[in-house]
This record gives C-alpha cells, sequence and structure tokens, in this order.
C-alpha cells in the first residue's frame, strides 16, 4: 500500500491569521510526533498571507484515520470553523 498525502488548503479570516498560525504551530508539532506521520509542513502563499496549505505525508489510512481524532486536531477543526473562510483537503497517492 503506498504512502497518502494531504494537501490542506485553508484561507483564514484575516482578523484571526496571527491566532490561527500559532494553533497550526501547536498542531503541527504534536502530529510530527503521531506514530503515523511521515511529514507535516505548514506553507503560507507569498501572494495571500491568509492562504495557508499544509503538505501532509501519512503512512496509512488508519495513520490518518488516528490523526483525526486527536484532541489537537479537533480543537483546530473547531476553531477553523470559526476563523477561516475556507477549508479544503484533498487525500492523494502517488500513482506512477
Amino acid at each position: 500500500m503506498s504512502k497518502l498525502k494531504i494537501i490542506a488548503t485553508i484561507i483564514v479570516k484575516p482578523e484571526f491569521k496571527e491566532d490561527v498560525f500559532n494553533m497550526l504551530q501547536t498542531v503541527t508539532d504534536a502530529t510530527r510526533k503521531e506514530e503515523g506521520n511521515i511529514s507535516y509542513i505548514l506553507h503560507e502563499d507569498i501572494n495571500n498571507s491568509s492562504k495557508v496549505i499544509i503538505l501532509e505525508e501519512w503512512k496509512s489510512q488508519e495513520a490518518i484515520d488516528f490523526h483525526n481524532q486527536t484532541e489537537h486536531f479537533l480543537i483546530l477543526k473547531t476553531e477553523l470553523g470559526k476563523k477561516a473562510d475556507s477549508l479544503t483537503i484533498d487525500i492523494i497517492r502517488a500513482s506512477y
């Protein structure tokens, strides 16, 4: 089974940018310690500072499912509902 990658794109409401970025740093630190996580890297769009992209790599769908139930992820998910204009998640895997 191939590794799975996630591309999460968040458009943060401008007034919450600093708060969300701090929260994302906390989640990143915790996520990187999860056994099933290979990498978890935050990116900021150079043309739109309200756009944050998280590139994630996971060992399996089970590792993603575990991550989605962690306290740090659930808190982030709740807060983003209030502080982001949009969130898109794409799960991909290499095919060639």
